[in-house]
Order: structure tokens, then sequence, then C-alpha cells
């Protein structure tokens, strides 16, 4: 890959190792990654709770807050992912990295994420509706989608088919990232979610609070998906120089 819009190191760790090195990097750049998460998440929230007229949930436009919820965040918190890229690839490189560069480089790559991050939903939804296991294959095939927006030129580039490539012959490799680091985001929300259970349910602020942990947990995914994202790229790099300098 030669179209990338970002410094893109190598990265050679796997399995156990490489979600250990992103807790490593999610809780050495907590403050930043909270920062950059909250201020998205908190404009977002008070549109979704003073702002969107509740008389859609009565007329059945949606059934449940998840409708809105989602909708809320494809619009405003899907480019939140894109800052976090920014700003851990700028680390990992050692570039003199903050949160304005890291805000403006999201900003500008919002759109992208807008209609890619639509294809992605309708594609995975398609395959769920359709019959669940295309479902879970289309939803593997595009999990480094948010990574590839954010790192490559989207106008001399395909994302779907650069996360179609970097998936092929990898579907349990990329599955079990998929559950490893889902299982420690979890972990990550237990704390949060078990103070707000015994704060007052009915609160707006504390389910605002709440809502932005949960965002700012699922910024340690993001981080796996970045390194799983580089790995593959390494190895793409490695087997080009071999092809080139073949052994005799």
């Amino acid at each position: 890959m030669n179209q990338f819009q970002l410094l893109v190191p190598e990265y050679r760790r796997k399995g156990f190792p490489l979600l250990s090195h992103a807790f490593s990097l999610f809780t050495k750049n907590m403050l930043p990654i909270f920062a950059l998460v909250a201020i998205l998440t908190l404009p977002a929230e008070v549109i979704k709770y003073y702002f969107v007229d509740e008389s859609w949930n009565e007329r059945g436009f949606f059934s449940s807050t998840t409708g809105m919820d989602a909708i809320i965040q494809l619009i405003f918190l899907s480019v939140v992912a894109l800052m976090v890229v920014y700003y851990i690839l700028g680390r990992l490189t050692g570039g003199n990295v903050g949160l304005k560069q890291s805000i403006r480089f999201g900003i500008r790559k919002w759109p992208k994420i807008l209609i890619y991050g639509f294809l992605q939903n309708a594609i995975i939804s398609a395959g769920l509706i359709l019959f669940v296991i295309p479902g879970i294959l289309c939803a593997v095939w595009l999990m480094l989608l948010p990574i590839v927006v954010a790192v490559t030129d989207t106008s001399r580039t395909n994302p779907l088919e650069i996360c179609r490539e970097m998936a092929r012959r990898r579907f349990f490799k990329f599955a079990g990232y998929a559950i490893g680091g889902g299982a420690i985001t979890g972990l990550v929300l237990v704390p949060g979610i078990g103070i707000a259970a015994l704060l007052p349910v009915e609160s707006v602020i504390v389910n605002l609070l709440l809502d932005l942990y949960i965002n700012f947990a699922f910024q340690f995914f993001v981080i796996v998906l970045l390194l799983v994202f580089l790995q593959v790229n390494t190895e793409w790099n490695d087997d080009a120089l071999m092809s080139e300098n073949p052994r005799d």
C-alpha cells in the first residue's frame, strides 16, 4: 500500500502481546483520549436529550432509543475514532501531535467516515437480516474500515476493497482480535456501569456521563483495530519484499 496520508510504522506484535500493547497505549493516553471523546460526545448527548423530537418514538419512527443512538453515533461520534487514530499514530511514530491537530484531522475526514460508515452499517445490517452468517462475515470483513478511512487517501483508493484484501485468509485471526478486544472493552466498562447503577437512573446527567464513559471505553477497541491494521500492513510489506528478492 502506498496511498497513506499518515506515517504508518512497522508493527510485528501478534495475539496477546498486541492486545496488551493496545491496553498500554489506552491507559497511557487516557486523558487526551477522554478529551477527544468529550469534545463530540457532550454536544451529541445534549442534542439527543434536549433537541430531538420525542414524538418520533411515539409515531413509531424509532421503536426504541436504539435507532436514535445509532444515528447520533454515525453523525457525531464516528469521527472520534479518526481523531484517536491520528493521535495514537502520532505517539507511535514519535510525532509532535496534539489535540488540535487530531481534531482538525477528524473534521477534515468527517464526510468520508459518514459515507463509509453508512455503507458499513448498511452492508452488515443487510447480511444480518437476510442470513445471520453473512452479516457476521461482513462485520469481520469491514471491521478495519474506520482505520483504513483514517490512514489512506480515499480519493485514490477504495477502503472497502482494502478491508476485503486485509481480511482475506484472516477471518479467524480478525474474529479473535474482535472477541479479545471486545472482552477487554467490556471489562473497562464495568466500573462506569457499576457506579451508574448505584446512582439515580432517571438523572439526565448520570445518563450523559455514562454515555461519555461508554464512548471513551470503546476507544480501546479502536486502538486494537489500529494495531491489527499496522500488523497486517507489515505482513504485506514483508511479502512484497520477499517477492522482489526471492531466495535462491
